[in-house]
C-alpha cells in the first residue's frame, strides 16, 4: 500500500471546524474513487509577515496500489484534490511513502481530531534499529490513546532512509497527558535519542476519512460457529474490523489474532470451555493493518452451536455481560 502525503495550503479561514462540515462531501467524493482507503485532511493556521493568515494544510491519502493511485491521480496532485475531492488546495509539495504497518484503536470520529505526523532520516545502516523502534511504539501509544497510525518508509538521497508515522490522536489534551505537559514533542523520545537531530514533528488539526469502512448501523456483534469461523456479522462489527461483511464471513478469528507485545494469542478455545469469554485483542485483517479490540462473548447463543462476540475498538469502554445481553436482543430482533 502507499502513503501519499500532500503539503500546501487551504483558503484563509479555513480551519478544523470548516472540514468537519465537509465531512460528508469528502466521504461521499473519497467514496467514489477506486483504490483510495483512507483520507485525512488537517490544518493549521500560521502567522507571516507578509501573509498574516496562511492556512498551512496537509492531505494524507493511503492507497491500495501505485496503479490505483496512477489512474486516480493521472493529471496532477492539484487536479486530483480540485476535481475528484472538491477541495480548494494549493499544492507545494507531495511525498510517497511505502506502507509497512498500519495499526487502529478507534473508529475515526465524526469531530475533529489531532493529527501528528513525525519523520525521521537514517543512515544507511540504522534504517532497520529506526523502523523497530517505532513498530515497539506502536502498542505503547494505544494505551496512551492513539486512534490510528501509519507508518512509512522510503529510501532517499544517499541511500538513507526516511521513515514517517502519522498518527491520529483525539485531542491534544490526550497527547497532553501521555508526554506530561506538552502536545509538540515526540513520544518516546528515548528511544528516538539516536536520531533526535534528524527528526520533525508537526500538528495539525482536522479529519478522518475511511470511505471503505461498512457504516456502523446497529449492534457490533458477530456470530461464530463450533469451528470458530464466522458464520454471520452485523454492519457495525465489520466497521469495527475494518473490512466489508462479506469478506469477513468464513474467517476463522484464530488466524487472525495475532499475538500482543508480551507473546500471548487469544484463546478463543476458552469460548467453547467455559461458555463465556471477555478481554482485548488484537487482530491481523488483511489489507487493513493491526486493529485493538475490546469483546465480550458468550457460548450458544443465539442458538446451540452458534456463539454471539460483541466487539468494540480499543479506546471504547470494555463490553460487560449485560451489554452483549442488549446486544443479542437487538441484533436478532432486527433479523
Amino acid at each position: 500500500m502507499i502513503l501519499r502525503i500532500v503539503l500546501g495550503r487551504l483558503p484563509s479561514g479555513t480551519d478544523a471546524d470548516v472540514l468537519v462540515e465537509l465531512r460528508d462531501r469528502l466521504t461521499r467524493a473519497a467514496r467514489a474513487v477506486n483504490g483510495l482507503e483512507s483520507l485525512i485532511v488537517g490544518a493549521r493556521r500560521v502567522t507571516r509577515d507578509a501573509q498574516p493568515h496562511v492556512v498551512e494544510a496537509v492531505i494524507v491519502t493511503v492507497w491500495r496500489d501505485a496503479d490505483a493511485m496512477t489512474r486516480a491521480t493521472v493529471i496532477d496532485d492539484a487536479g486530483f484534490i480540485a476535481t475528484r475531492l472538491d477541495l480548494d488546495f494549493t499544492v507545494v509539495r507531495t511525498d510517497y511513502f511505502e506502507i509497512v504497518g498500519r495499526t487502529f484503536a478507534a473508529l475515526p470520529s465524526r469531530s475533529t481530531a489531532l493529527l501528528r505526523i513525525l519523520t525521521i532520516r537514517s543512515g544507511p545502516n540504522e534504517d532497520t534499529r529506526l523502523m523497530e523502534a517505532l513498530r515497539d511504539q506502536q502498542p505503547r501509544l494505544v494505551e496512551l490513546g492513539l486512534v490510528a497510525s501509519l507508518l512509512g518508509r522510503r529510501v532517499v538521497e544517499g541511500g538513507e532512509v526516511e521513515a514517517v508515522n502519522v498518527g491520529v490522536w483525539p485531542d491534544r489534551a490526550t497527547v497532553r497527558a501521555a508526554t506530561g505537559g506538552s502536545s509538540e514533542v515526540p513520544m518516546f523520545a528515548r528511544e528516538l535519542v539516536e536520531w533526535q537531530d534528524r527528526l520533525h514533528l508537526d500538528l495539525y488539526d482536522g479529519i478522518e476519512i475511511a470511505p471503505r469502512l461498512p457504516a456502523a448501523i446497529g449492534p457490533p456483534i458477530f456470530v461464530l460457529d463450533e469451528g470458530l469461523r464466522i458464520v454471520d456479522i452485523t454492519a457495525a462489527a465489520a466497521a469495527m474490523l475494518g473490512m466489508p461483511a462479506q469478506e469477513m464471513v468464513g474467517q476463522r478469528v484464530e488466524e487472525l489474532s495475532m499475538p500482543d507485545p508480551d507473546g500471548r494469542v487469544t484463546d478463543w478455545r476458552a469460548l467453547l470451555e467455559r461458555g463465556s469469554a471477555q478481554g482485548e485483542t488484537a487482530w491481523a485483517v488483511p489489507s487493513i493493518g493491526v486493529v485493538i479490540l475490546r469483546y465480550a462473548a458468550r457460548r450458544d447463543v443465539p442458538i446451540p452451536g452458534r456463539h454471539a462476540v460483541l466487539v468494540r475498538r480499543r479506546q471504547d469502554p470494555m463490553p460487560t455481560e449485560e451489554d452483549l445481553d442488549a446486544a443479542i436482543a437487538d441484533a436478532f430482533s432486527r433479523s
